[in-house]
C-alpha cells in the first residue's frame, strides 16, 4: 500500500515541476561563461589558495513539435525523437563566452548537447563527447487503453515510476544512471583543477543530479539555472595550492 502513495506523491510533485519547468523555459536565459577573475586569484594566491569553478549548461531547445495531447505510444515516439533531433537556432547574444584559451569542453553523446556544444565555442575549443554525460534514459510506461493524456503528464508519471526503481525495463536503471554522476563529477573536478574552469554542455535532469553530488564533496553553488535552455549552474570551490 506504501509504494502506491508514494508514487502518486510523486507523480503530483513531478506534475509541478514540469509545469514550473514549461513556465520557465520560456523565459530569455543570458548565460556569460568566463573564467574567476583574476583580483580575486591573486588575493587567493597569498594564502596559498586558488578558486576553481564548474558550468554545468543545459542544451539549446530541441527542435521538435509537441503535441498537448498524445497516447503512450506517441509519447514513446516524441521521446525516441527527441534523442535524435537537432536543435533550434541559438541566439548568439543569448550566451557569452570569455574564456582563455585553451580549453577542453565536455559535452555529451547526444545530438542536442553535442550541437549546442559546437555552435558555443565552435573550433576554438576541444570539444570532447563523452556516454557518460548523456541524459536519464526514459521510456513511457504500458499502457494498454486509448484515452490520451498530456504528453508531460506521461513523462512525469514514467519518470516517477523510474525514479521509484520500476519501469527500467531496456534502459538502465537509477542505480545505473547515479554511478555515471559520479563519474562525471570525477571528470569535472579533475578537468577544473587543470584548467581552472571545467565546462559541461549536459542536460537537466543530470545536471541537477552532477551539482547535489559536487555540493556533497564541498563546492558551492554560486547560480543555478542548469535547468534552462542554455541556462547554466556554476559551482566554485576554493582549494589548496
Amino acid at each position: 500500500m506504501l509504494k502506491p502513495i508514494c508514487l502518486l506523491v510523486v507523480i503530483f510533485y513531478m506534475s509541478i515541476v514540469v509545469s514550473v519547468a514549461q513556465k520557465q523555459g520560456g523565459d530569455i536565459v543570458l548565460t556569460s561563461i568566463e573564467e574567476i577573475s583574476e583580483n580575486v586569484q591573486n588575493k587567493l594566491l597569498a594564502k596559498g589558495e586558488r578558486k576553481i569553478q564548474i558550468y554545468l549548461i543545459r542544451h539549446a531547445k530541441p527542435n521538435l513539435q509537441k503535441s498537448f495531447l498524445s497516447s503512450a505510444g506517441e509519447a514513446q515516439e516524441y521521446i525516441e525523437n527527441y534523442n535524435k533531433v537537432s536543435i533550434h537556432e541559438i541566439d548568439t547574444n543569448q550566451v557569452v563566452v570569455s574564456l582563455k584559451k585553451p580549453h577542453q569542453i565536455y559535452c555529451s553523446s547526444l545530438p542536442r548537447s553535442q550541437e549546442t556544444a559546437l555552435a558555443l565555442f565552435k573550433d576554438s575549443y576541444l570539444i570532447v563527447s563523452d556516454s557518460i554525460f548523456r541524459e536519464f534514459e526514459l521510456k513511457i510506461v504500458q499502457a494498454d487503453f486509448i484515452v490520451k493524456l498530456p504528453l508531460d503528464l506521461w513523462k512525469g508519471i514514467s519518470r516517477a515510476a523510474w525514479l521509484l526503481g520500476f519501469n527500467h525495463e531496456g534502459i538502465e536503471s537509477r542505480k545505473e544512471a547515479m554511478k555515471r554522476v559520479v563519474l562525471s563529477a570525477d571528470n569535472l573536478e579533475k578537468l577544473a583543477s587543470q584548467e581552472g574552469t571545467a565546462i559541461l554542455v549536459g542536460h537537466g535532469m543530470i545536471n541537477a543530479s552532477i551539482t547535489k553530488e559536487l555540493k556533497k564533496r564541498g563546492w558551492d553553488v554560486i547560480q543555478s539555472k542548469g535547468h534552462l535552455n542554455l541556462g547554466a549552474s556554476i559551482l566554485q570551490k576554493t582549494v589548496s595550492l
